[in-house]
């Protein structure tokens, strides 16, 4: 994918339709908003720094979401989930191929349907992060992992 449709991607069109979807169900029940993050939005991944940097947007914007609504009292949940590698279509696109192995590309990977298992343990959780850790694969339930500066006497003061 080239960097300009990859920003404007996970940048951009997230924000748009995550923001939109806040606004519209903050205070309805047993909502959840669950932006797909990756493990290279908590680290940087050796060429791949751009992808790295929309990611690290997505987990932080998410994290954000997430402590905003809680402040307010909204019902409604923001989460991000981090997973690895995951054998889909994505090798193919991101790479522009036709073809990917994931077994020649990774020594470990996880299948989409095990990635869906790991979502429905982030939906069903009390928890904000969803990781997958990029060493061990062991995937993980968090709180947010960004700090969040709700109560800091130097915050900016609104009239």
């Amino acid at each position: 994918m080239r960097s300009g449709a990859m920003i404007h991607l996970n940048i951009e069109a997230l924000t748009i339709l995550s923001s939109l979807f806040v606004r519209d169900y903050k205070d309805v029940e047993g909502t959840q908003l669950i932006n797909v993050s990756s493990c290279g939005g908590y680290t940087i991944v050796p060429t791949a720094v751009t992808y790295c940097a929309v990611k690290f947007y997505v987990s932080t914007f998410t994290e954000g979401l997430a402590w905003e609504l809680k402040e307010t009292g909204a019902k409604k949940k923001a989460k991000v989930l981090a997973p690895a590698a995951t054998k889909t279509e994505f090798g193919m696109v991101a790479n522009n191929v036709s073809e990917y192995d994931y077994d020649k590309s990774f020594g470990t990977y996880h299948t989409s349907k095990q990635m869906a298992g790991f979502l429905l343990e982030l939906y069903d959780s009390e928890k904000v992060v969803g990781l997958v850790d990029r060493e061990s694969f062991c995937f993980r339930l968090l709180d947010p992992l960004f700090p969040y500066a709700g109560n800091s006497a130097y915050n900016q003061q609104l009239m």
